[in-house]
């Protein structure tokens, strides 16, 4: 942006949503990160920038906040819209330009693929034959 200011990132922001209480609680530490997942989920169920799509940011974004919802376990609508989401547009990384791929999505989609899995996430198609090449490209470069 031209006056400084830099856009949202729903899988920042999801990330935030993270963080426990430091009180102790069991609850987040920033609320408001959540609130912010759920009013900014995108009509046909993922998170990112409207007016500009690319695959990998796009099912990133939307993986990132269906995992921040489902830990807290709350907006259980969003986070199966946005399961389904990704569930129908998987595909799309089959053939998406590897030039436009988020930095570091080789290394950040399988893991937080394996946190979807932890909290027992169903409907992501964990098996998928491009979660498999992906998941293959990160153990290929963390061996290096």
């Amino acid at each position: 942006m031209d006056d400084g200011r830099i856009s949202v990132s729903p899988y920042d922001t999801a990330f935030i949503a993270l963080v426990k209480d430091l009180g102790g609680r069991n609850s987040p530490q920033f609320p408001l990160s959540l609130e912010w997942i759920v009013q900014n989920q995108l009509s046909d169920g993922s998170w990112g920038d409207e007016h500009f799509y690319l695959a990998y940011d796009r099912l990133l974004n939307t993986l990132a906040c269906v995992v921040a919802l489902r830990s807290w376990n709350v907006h259980t609508d969003k986070s199966e819209k946005g399961i389904s989401y990704i569930k129908d547009n998987l595909c799309e990384l089959e053939n998406a330009n590897a030039e436009n791929m988020t930095c570091g999505f080789e290394l950040i989609f399988p893991a937080l693929l394996q946190r979807a899995r932890d909290l027992g996430i169903d409907g992501i198609p964990y098996d998928a034959p491009v979660l498999k090449e992906i998941s293959a490209a990160r153990a290929q470069k963390l061996t290096r």
